[in-house]
């Protein structure tokens, strides 16, 4: 991965998680389920002395984001690393990005986190995990569209 992979990889991830936390948090606070129990539940999942509702935790706060901003900054290299190598349009740059987070958040959802907690997995609204997850491809598919060779359908040209 060259270095401009790896910068835009990152700041993808950190811009497109940043919008899947706040989505996830501000639904979450508006369905009356408490604005900080995404970082609970996800914090959670590694300390277990987390709480899994809207209490306000440090632990949760800084544990939940560390986890979610890693877990995002990975996903952003993903993306970037594909982008280099696809030829496509950008509104199909931004589409692949999506499917392919939607198809992570299944994997996430239906399977890794209810091995590893199955409490935590439980309790986050799938739907409102499933739209960040959306949300989340298609940012970070957009911020990293430099990388790809971005195709445009002129006719005639």
């Amino acid at each position: 991965m060259n270095g401009q992979v790896i910068r835009l990889g990152v700041l993808s991830g950190i811009v497109a998680g940043v919008v899947m936390a706040m989505w996830s948090m501000i639904v979450f606070w508006l369905l009356g389920e408490g604005f900080w129990t995404p970082l609970n539940l996800i914090a959670h999942t590694f300390w277990r002395s987390v709480p899994t509702d809207a209490t306000f935790s440090v632990t949760g706060l800084v544990l939940g984001l560390i986890v979610h901003m890693m877990v995002s900054m990975l996903f952003g290299l993903v993306i970037a690393a594909a982008a280099g190598r696809l030829r496509m349009s950008l509104p199909l740059l931004v589409v692949a990005g999506a499917v392919f987070m939607l198809i992570v958040w299944v994997i996430m959802q239906l399977g890794v986190w209810r091995v590893i907690d199955p409490v935590a997995a439980r309790e986050f609204t799938p739907w409102v995990f499933a739209v960040g997850h959306v949300m989340y491809g298609a940012v970070a598919a957009a911020v990293v569209a430099p990388l790809a060779k971005v195709t445009t359908s002129r006719r005639g040209a």
